[in-house]
């Protein structure tokens, strides 16, 4: 901020306001620039078009009256530091304006040309600062979206079958997920999770994946620890997903049926319920190794025959959806 001269919006309508808080800033900061209009709509069409580090608002303005005037600025620059500078000194007003996206609130008349620019030079900071902690998460995202795109390509050269069927199943799940309204960050890391959740498969001999013949009950055991191995590998990965247990409990059914834990419905993570769907009507509508795969039919009555028994009713009523009102497919 030290090699940059800040750039501030004023929009007040008062000339000898106006006049004062140049005369303040400038005093403090001959590099700072001020640029300055009387209406918000005059204001806003500069925000539009310049580089503004944040902006100077009164609240009472010839075009725009009240705390509706920050949502204003908002919806045209939403991360642009807003500082409220009017004559209304109301302690509920300014707890409003700061709920409604203002950084501070100050009263004209009471703040000195020091303290402004301390104000200023805060916000500014501030915002900079969180820009660059948001890049660093989005940097830190992709490198876990990486991670687990590298473990399901570890699964595709070992078994292309498994890694085919992770794929089509997560992405049923996310459709899913979607259907249901889900909060966007759950709907990301149900994909991730369905990505990779059979990635304890690993410890499967391949024989036994692609044997084209029903399994004895042996190697039935042996597939069943697939999703506790899945989970060993993945525990120690801190995601901000909870990915590892989703992927534990994809075999898990509502009425404490499944494996490995025979959890029931509130023991069972909403995205496992998710993905357990997902994995069966995927796995009933795809080619196996021992049959052929069945019409999408068979895996819809599948779930709907099994709903609020071993699936989640609402995951059931979101997957039917998809199906038959648009159309999904594989």
């Amino acid at each position: 901020m030290k090699d940059k001269a800040i750039s501030i919006l004023l929009i007040e309508d008062n000339p000898g306001d106006a006049i004062l808080i140049r005369e303040q800033l400038m005093y403090t900061d001959n590099q700072l620039q001020l640029h300055c209009f009387d209406l918000l709509s005059k204001g806003l069409e500069f925000l539009s078009s310049e580089n503004i580090d944040a902006v100077l608002l009164d609240l009472g303005l010839p075009d725009s009256q009240g705390l509706n005037t920050i949502e204003q600025v908002r919806v045209k620059k939403p991360s642009i530091p807003i500082i409220v500078l009017t004559g209304l000194d109301d302690e509920n007003i300014a707890m409003e304006a700061v709920h409604r996206g203002a950084q501070d609130y100050l009263i004209k008349g009471s703040t000195t040309g020091s303290m402004l620019f301390r104000v200023i030079r805060y916000a500014v900071e501030r915002k900079s600062a969180e820009e660059e902690l948001k890049n660093s998460l989005e940097k830190l995202t992709r490198a876990l979206h990486g991670t687990i795109k590298a473990m399901a390509m570890a699964v595709a050269i070992r078994d292309p079958y498994t890694a085919g069927h992770q794929k089509r199943g997560a992405n049923l799940a996310r459709a899913i997920a979607e259907e249901m309204n889900l909060d966007p960050k759950i709907i990301e890391g149900i994909q991730l999770a369905g990505m990779i959740h059979d990635i304890g498969k690993i410890s499967i001999p391949a024989e036994i994946l692609s044997k084209p013949s029903l399994l004895s009950n042996l190697e039935l055991s042996l597939i069943r620890i697939h999703p506790q191995v899945g989970y060993d590998i993945l525990k120690e990965i801190d995601f901000p997903w909870p990915i590892a247990q989703t992927v534990l409990q994809h075999h898990e059914r509502i009425n404490g049926s499944g494996y490995p834990a025979g959890l029931k419905n509130g023991e069972i993570l909403l995205e496992a319920k998710v993905l357990a769907v997902a994995d069966v009507v995927e796995a009933i509508a795809s080619h196996r190794p021992y049959r052929p795969a069945y019409e999408t039919e068979e895996a819809m009555s599948e779930i709907t025959e099994k709903q609020g028994i071993l699936y989640e009713p609402i995951v059931v009523e979101s997957c039917l959806k998809l199906f038959k009102d648009k159309k999904y497919s594989f």
